[in-house]
């Protein structure tokens, strides 16, 4: 008998097919909810989307409506040419979340064990790929479709209009999925992406401002467009997805991370967290920046040292041109005195990240007992850069809107500064406490109370001057509510202790109140 040792054929490797499988009845043999249980859910999930579509759609009816019967030329021209910045900011949008996301992303679990396996990654990678061109071709499709509900079009036009969108998402899927591997071509898609929307709010100012555009060609040439975007599109996905199978581990999971921080903050209705979530994101694909040497100390050097954390955002510009360009518009289609309202409620979406500061410092109370600043003088020193930002855009809007005044400035300053301060200084939801059961699913007590604290401030704020109600009374009422929000900011930090000792004192104090 010789003495080497017999060989051991290796394992044949599984197809992507039946790897999926295998991980498919692994799932299900340590799957811990029944089918009825699932059945259920999908019933809820489905009536809930029938009844949001229903909304919508009375809500879309009715703006179909008023402008068509809006006999204005604002209306006329906003009818006519808004689905074309719509459907350019649209594209713009979809490059740019596409080359932020991935789009091909995999969560981090899957990158590291499924895509680690010797099977072929391609066909690993297909669905998320697919997932990215579904998600691309419903949104280029759904917000032009919508805007040209309220136009005169043909139907062969707005067929056109849908058919060239389609065409668009996949263009942009594929592009964004050929450049995912290079940094160089996946920043060059994100800058065209910028440039896209740029150029959308350059077209809503004229739009705005009753600028009217007349488009070459007819119905023919539109379908004939369509046609051949849509082909282009179909020839671009078809080369991309063989490159699918070259991305890297690296490529895919910080992707799947983007996504589950979204999915989680968006769960959690923490619209301020979204916003984290990206900066972070952002600044870890730049890895590392010149830094800025501050001035002052105490309260000037918080101010001062805030002041620098919103230069390094210039990008932020573009919201809120954005911003002032949609308060125009509402202003155009003659909204009369809910023009306040809308441009208040804009202006707090727009420079609601100037107190992203703010927020993490209010809800660290170990981080703001380390800057040695009164609690007080810590709000206002956070909050007075957002405050210049926000009185800024509140008088550039007021230029814009027809019949401006220094009173409505001063106004929407009062009133968007009381909304942004509300909002990042406001109390946090306990997690740490019994959940409260919702449609939704369980839910922390003030949760969905987080999403109203904020806009709730700008409307009260503005509310008097949208009234037509004298110049004292929309002063004072803004002045009142800025207070306000500045006291309750004041006191959603009194009390840092958990749920438990609060709520271990609370029966403590009723025991005492009985033996009394």
């Amino acid at each position: 008998m010789s003495g080497t040792a017999p060989v051991v054929e290796a394992a044949p490797v599984p197809s992507p097919r039946a790897l999926r499988r295998r991980l498919t009845r692994a799932r299900r043999a340590h799957a811990n909810r029944t089918w009825l249980q699932v059945a259920e859910d999908a019933y809820v999930a489905i009536f809930s989307l029938l009844m949001l579509g229903v909304v919508v759609g009375a809500a879309l009816a009715q703006v179909h409506h008023e402008l068509l019967g809006c006999p204005t030329e604002g209306c006329g021209v906003v009818r006519e040419e808004l689905p074309v910045v719509v459907a350019v900011g649209t594209i713009g949008a979809v490059l740019h979340a596409l080359a932020s996301i991935g789009p091909v992303v995999s969560s981090g679990a899957s990158a590291q064990w499924v895509l680690a396996s010797p099977v072929a990654r391609g066909g690993l990678l297909r669905r998320p790929y697919a997932a990215a061109l579904g998600v691309a071709v419903a949104a280029c499709v759904a917000f032009p479709g919508v805007a040209m509900s309220g136009t005169t079009a043909s139907p062969t036009v707005v067929v056109a209009v849908l058919v060239g969108a389609v065409g668009a998402g996949l263009l942009a899927t594929a592009l964004a999925t050929a450049a995912q591997p290079h940094p160089g071509a996946r920043r060059a898609v994100g800058i065209v992406g910028d440039v896209l929307l740029t150029g959308a709010v350059v077209l809503a100012a004229a739009v705005a401002s009753g600028i009217s555009w007349e488009l070459a060609g007819g119905a023919t040439h539109a379908v004939a467009i369509a046609g051949v975007l849509v082909g282009v599109g179909l020839v671009a996905v078809v080369l991309a997805t063989p490159r699918i199978g070259r991305l890297t581990r690296a490529d895919v999971e910080p992707g799947g991370a983007l996504v589950a921080g979204l999915t989680g903050a968006a769960y959690g209705l923490d619209l301020s967290l979204v916003g984290e979530v990206l900066t972070a994101r952002r600044f870890r694909l730049l890895g590392a920046r010149r830094s800025w040497r501050g001035l002052g100390r105490g309260f000037g050097a918080v101010v001062v040292r805030e002041a620098m954390r919103l230069a390094r955002s210039p990008r932020r510009l573009l919201g809120l041109a954005a911003g002032a360009v949609v308060a125009q518009v509402g202003a155009a289609i003659g909204l009369g005195s809910l023009a306040v309202l809308l441009a208040a409620l804009v202006g707090y979406a727009a420079t609601r990240w100037t107190t992203a500061s703010l927020r993490i410092v209010w809800r660290s109370p170990g981080l703001r007992r380390a800057l040695g600043v009164d609690d007080l003088a810590l709000l206002v020193g956070l909050a007075l850069p957002g405050g210049a930002v926000a009185a800024v855009w509140a008088v550039v809007v007021t230029l814009l809107l027809p019949g401006g005044s220094v009173v409505e400035a001063v106004v929407l300053t009062l009133a968007i500064w009381s909304g942004i301060v509300r909002s990042a200084a406001s109390a946090p939801p306990r997690f740490d406490g019994p959940l409260v059961t919702s449609p939704m699913g369980a839910l922390p007590p003030g949760a969905v109370g987080a999403v109203v604290r904020g806009p709730d401030a700008a409307v009260l704020g503005s509310l008097a001057l949208a009234l037509g109600a004298s110049t004292g009374w929309a002063v004072g009422l803004a002045v009142v509510v800025a207070a306000w929000s500045l006291w309750r900011a004041i006191n959603a930090v009194g009390d840092t202790r958990s749920y438990t000792e609060r709520l271990q004192e609370a029966t403590a104090e009723k025991q005492q109140q009985r033996r009394g």
